[in-house]
């Protein structure tokens, strides 16, 4: 496992939210080595909306960096020094929010960290922080994004080719992220996604109680665990509840604006057999899906989710869950223990299947799956790829010279 290194991971979101692949990788690391969670800015329409609010003035007053737990920390930008599309204000404001974090870094004795990016317009952070290497985590294709226009995916494109130049190690969360991404990095490699397994187990096995807003509800449980965002094929679950109003369909999670505003997500739901529970606190996610009787991943056919790796396939098989998902290829590995349709006209059938099948063999081999599938093994997985990828370096000089001509500009 990877020890004492300096961790600068530049995050999409928030820390604090819905748990993903990085708050998991993250987590495991700390316990190693030293890492520092970057929030990202925010724009400078948010921000004038901030400091008009009369909140300037306060924010000036916490702290830039948050100690979670042990050697993991949170940086939090400054409102200040927001995002803003135009020249020069752009620039200047990037020059200053990089070198206020570069001092932050300095601060906290995290000198040569490995700067560990996660999209495509975070490529102007490379060459800023004196870094001993540049990871690239993709864990979708950004420009298939719904909501993106043809202007807005062109920059995307170009931007992440050019990051994928710079990056000295890249990594991917699915075979088609590799096939995309490997032809301009040939240091790209495949890590799936995984599960807590330690804590899944930990927590069902000294709570035995289903939580209080899902214990009432009528069985069968068809579930739902994760964002609830466009990538759900809304038409199908409407079709679903409507057919079958004796299956309760249950979903844990966060809406995103964009869903919540969709009138096909206020139809859905509408429905008497339908129930939104909301986030939950991660340590609580287990509880939920054990309460399921199926867990679905009911994505829409579209290029973006062709390219994803759910995270919530390995929660339900740590819990030993039937399963049934779109036929994507991430959920292919695991033919043999789940139900994976090709059509919404068959999603019905497949979950009738799934709750009349025997259950006894199938729980004994999912939770074996998914315990062959944790965070730790995938953590040590990637240091074996940064281990060897500064072992080219040493050898070589510097395993990327793309990056560094382009670091020798700043």
């Amino acid at each position: 496992m990877l020890t004492g290194h300096n961790l600068v991971y530049f995050g999409p979101e928030k820390w604090d939210g819905l748990w993903r692949n990085r708050h998991q990788l993250m987590s495991v690391f700390a316990q190693r080595n030293r890492v520092l969670y970057v929030e990202p800015r925010t724009y400078l329409r948010s921000a004038l909306c901030h400091w008009v609010r009369g909140s300037f003035w306060i924010e000036l007053d916490q702290p830039r960096v948050t100690r979670m737990q042990g050697n993991l920390y949170v940086y939090h930008p400054p409102t200040f020094l927001p995002i803003s599309g135009r020249s020069p204000l752009r620039e200047i404001l990037n020059f200053a929010d990089n070198r206020m974090l570069y001092q932050t870094i300095k601060r906290l004795g995290m000198q040569s960290p490995l700067v560990w990016l996660s999209r495509p317009s975070m490529v102007d952070r490379v060459g800023q922080f004196n870094e001993k290497m540049v990871i690239y985590h993709v864990v979708d294709e950004y420009s298939a994004y719904g909501d993106v226009n043809e202007t807005v995916r062109e920059v995307i494109q170009d931007d992440e080719r050019q990051l994928l130049r710079l990056a000295d190690l890249v990594i991917v969360v699915s075979q088609p992220l590799l096939d995309a991404k490997q032809p301009y990095n040939s240091n790209t490699h495949l890590v799936l996604n995984a599960v807590n397994y330690e804590a899944f187990t930990e927590i069902l096995s000294r709570q035995q109680v289903q939580p209080d807003d899902i214990v009432s509800i009528p069985r069968p449980i068809v579930g739902y665990s994760g964002l609830i965002s466009r990538r759900l094929d809304l038409p199908l679950l409407i079709q679903l509840a409507k057919a079958h109003p004796e299956w309760s369909l249950v979903f844990v999670g966060a809406v995103t604006a964009a869903t919540g505003s969709d009138p096909k997500f206020k139809h859905l739901k509408a429905l008497p057999n339908v129930f939104f529970l909301g986030p939950k606190p991660v340590t609580s996610v287990p509880l939920y899906v054990a309460a399921f009787d199926v867990g679905l991943i009911p994505y829409s056919m579209a290029e973006e989710a062709r390219h994803t790796s759910p995270l919530k396939l390995y929660d339900y098989l740590a819990c030993g869950k039937p399963v049934v998902s779109v036929d994507i290829p991430a959920v292919r590995l695991y033919a043999n223990l789940i139900h994976i349709v090709s059509a919404p006209s068959q999603f019905a059938a497949a979950i009738e299947r799934a709750l009349t099948e025997p259950q006894d063999d199938y729980v004994v081999q999912r939770k074996a799956v998914a315990a062959e599938n944790t965070w730790t093994q995938r953590a040590e997985q990637i240091s074996q790829l940064i281990c060897l990828t500064c072992d080219l370096a040493n050898e070589h000089g510097r395993a990327n010279p793309v990056r560094r001509e382009h670091s020798e500009r700043f």
